[in-house]
């Protein structure tokens, strides 16, 4: 953490960062990437790491939005998307197929926006939001038809300003044997969080001349129950106050998107 201290002191001092500093947490990918259900084991496993996720959160008094993917919701884990907002954390739409609007038609794309929302509206929050999947927002014809979509339905898009492309690094904790995986994640620990610092500080650096608010991408993951934790114990060296995506969404940092492709001819 000495770098990572040495190295925000430097910027903060530079770009002349005096304000409080905010960041939301959202989580997509709920219920849990990759879990199963199948046997007492996986089972058990799997309540332990989504618990694990949300002890970390409710430990340290840290609000965050979690993104469902609908179709995704195995058989026994209504009760994790309960227990998430149980713990006074919200819940949001990620579709029911996890597609990519990039790659897809417009009514297809929203047909599968709507088949999730019947699913979740037991457990939506108020204001109700989405995410768009690999934030892919689609061209203009397909992006202006699904907004029209989301605002006919009282969606409020959620953006995110820092990607901790942590299903990178979750998809190299799979490669190991799995009795080694958690002795491997306190390996990687330290690169992760100096990724994740290091694209929280090109972040800061877009907007110099108003205080902004960070939203930070996360999935729950393996990886993520582990080490999420460390991540809000990071931000909060670093000076960090921890905000609902509801007060990110009033002054937010430049976001992200994913364009689409444009092919040569």
């Amino acid at each position: 953490m000495r770098k990572i201290s040495c190295l925000s002191l430097l910027l903060f001092s530079c770009v002349g960062f005096s304000q409080v500093r905010e960041i939301a947490i959202t989580i997509d990918d709920l219920p849990l990437v990759a879990s199963k259900m199948g046997t007492p084991a996986n089972k058990q496993r799997s309540i332990e790491r989504f618990t694990r996720i949300v002890t970390a959160l409710t430990e340290q008094k840290v609000p965050a939005t979690g993104f469902v993917i609908a179709g995704a919701i195995e058989k026994g884990q209504w009760s994790f998307l309960e227990q998430f907002r149980q713990a006074g954390l919200s819940l949001g739409n990620h579709t029911y197929s996890h597609y990519n609007l990039n790659e897809m038609d417009a009514d297809a794309y929203i047909e599968d926006i709507d088949r999730a929302d019947k699913i979740l509206a037991p457990v939506l929050s108020d204001p109700k939001y989405f995410r768009y999947p690999y934030l892919a927002e689609g061209g203009p014809k397909s992006k202006s038809k699904v907004l029209d979509y989301l605002a006919q339905h009282h969606y409020v898009v959620a953006p995110v300003t820092i990607d901790s492309k942590d299903f990178e690094f979750n998809e190299g904790v799979y490669k190991v044997p799995f009795r080694e995986r958690e002795a491997y994640i306190r390996t990687l620990k330290p690169t992760y969080l100096a990724y994740i610092w290091k694209k929280t500080l090109r972040a800061e650096k877009k907007e110099t001349t108003r205080p902004v608010k960070q939203i930070l991408l996360l999935h729950a993951n393996l990886l993520n129950s582990y080490l999420l934790g460390d991540i809000i114990q990071m931000y909060k060296d670093q000076g960090y106050t921890f905000i609902t995506l509801t007060e990110a969404l009033k002054n937010p940092a430049p976001v992200l998107s994913f364009p689409v492709p444009v092919l040569s001819m």
